[in-house]
């Protein structure tokens, strides 16, 4: 065979194959790719990628082994949703100012990613900046990021900018 027709057939082989097994799919949250059925968050993927190369956490303290900084927001967190929220376990806990950003599980409710904010009155909750459930076949961190980003876009960049997934719940 020569070398142009073997070339041709393996581009259309190639074609063929990946028009099969591969394809862009609408979403309730966006676009996935599908590869042989399974969906894949391939922007999610490439936003994580996109923000570890941009970021700057330079501002932002992560407290995820301040026993101090954990109680607190546990106890804050715990009165969210009593009773089921009394078995909060705080997996992760970031902080820029007076911004606070906890990732949560509990025995009974979904994982959560709390938004905190500390005012005159003390550390409460932002009022719907509050993710709470799965977030498969999504990555989790860029999905988060940007829904807390829309129900309290006052909240510093920053801080959600260096919010990653700590919670098996999550991966």
């Amino acid at each position: 065979m020569k070398k142009h027709v073997a070339l041709a057939m393996l581009g259309i082989t190639l074609a063929g194959v990946v028009g099969t097994h591969v394809r862009w799919v609408q979403a309730d949250n966006g676009h996935l790719l599908e590869l042989s059925g399974q969906p894949v968050d391939a922007l999610g993927a490439w936003a994580d990628w996109r923000n570890a190369l941009t970021r700057d956490c330079s501002q932002v303290q992560a407290l995820h082994n301040d026993n101090a900084a954990l109680q607190t927001a546990h106890e804050v967190i715990r009165n969210i949703s009593p009773p089921d929220s009394a078995t909060a376990r705080v997996q992760g806990l970031w902080r820029r100012g007076d911004w606070w950003l906890a990732e949560t599980e509990f025995e009974q409710l979904l994982p959560a990613v709390v938004l905190l904010q500390l005012t005159p009155a003390g550390l409460v909750p932002v009022q719907g900046a509050v993710w709470s459930g799965t977030t498969h076949p999504w990555r989790a961190a860029p999905l988060i990021r940007g829904y807390i980003s829309q129900q309290a876009p006052q909240a510093p960049a920053d801080l959600l900018a260096c919010f990653e997934a700590r919670s098996v719940a999550f991966r």
